[in-house]
């Protein structure tokens, strides 16, 4: 049986748990889920073999918590954004502008995520993980939209559930064409910033001319 654990690294204060997970994001950004070692996720941590199993229980719930832990990660910008107390168009229009100046350096963790979520079936755990993020944000997004309509911005016909997953099934797609080709980020991501405008209420809805304006504002804050 593995010993207890023998507390923070000297050197970087890390904790063998916290070194074990940042092992493993990193070797999920270089190898994805099929070339993910437990051999290599120890020697980058300074750990045991054993460690994985005292700490995580196997090494399919350590890859589930370093992914879901590294993509929430990637999320709390987008959220302050969206949380901010500015004008509804203008909080998503910042979150966009932020995942688009994001992608780029996240190109990894997006292909990280295209191979989990290929792995997941594979994986009890990492699909157990994947399935609550997906519920939270799908939850998070629908909540967003509810107080939307509330405040008059998006009209009754729009089903917060339901666009909240399209809104998430898009983030999807974007990951999965990250890994394998060069997906078309500002395409999309302007398709869902019209579609989210073009569901404003008649009094609140903005012209062709000036969305475009708006839309044009956000590339040059994503590149700025």
């Amino acid at each position: 049986m593995p010993g207890p654990d023998p507390g923070p690294d000297p050197v970087s204060g890390a904790t063998t748990r916290e070194r074990l997970l940042e092992a493993t994001v990193a070797s999920l950004r270089v190898h994805g889920t099929a070339g993910l070692t437990s051999r290599e996720i120890t020697r980058a941590a300074g750990a045991n073999l054993q460690a994985i199993t005292y700490h995580f229980g196997s090494k399919d719930a350590l890859v589930a918590e370093a992914l879901t832990g590294m993509l929430r990660e990637r999320l709390v910008p987008v959220r302050a954004d969206l949380d901010s107390g500015d004008d509804p168009v203008e909080r998503l229009l910042a979150a966009l502008g932020t995942i688009i100046g994001s992608f780029s350096a996240a190109r990894a963790d997006l292909a990280a995520y295209a191979d989990a979520m290929a792995a997941a079936a594979a994986n009890p755990p990492l699909a157990a993980a994947l399935t609550d993020l997906h519920t939270e944000l799908v939850d998070y997004i629908a909540t967003l939209i509810v107080d939307l309509q509330r405040e008059g911005y998006i009209q009754r016909w729009v089903d917060p559930p339901a666009m909240a997953a399209l809104l998430v099934a898009i983030g999807d797609g974007l990951a999965m064409h990250a890994r394998y080709g060069e997906p078309d980020v500002d395409g999309v991501l302007d398709q869902a910033a019209q579609l989210l405008l073009a569901a404003r209420e008649p009094s609140k809805r903005l012209a062709p001319a000036a969305t475009r304006l708006l839309l044009r504002r956000l590339h040059s804050s994503a590149r700025g």
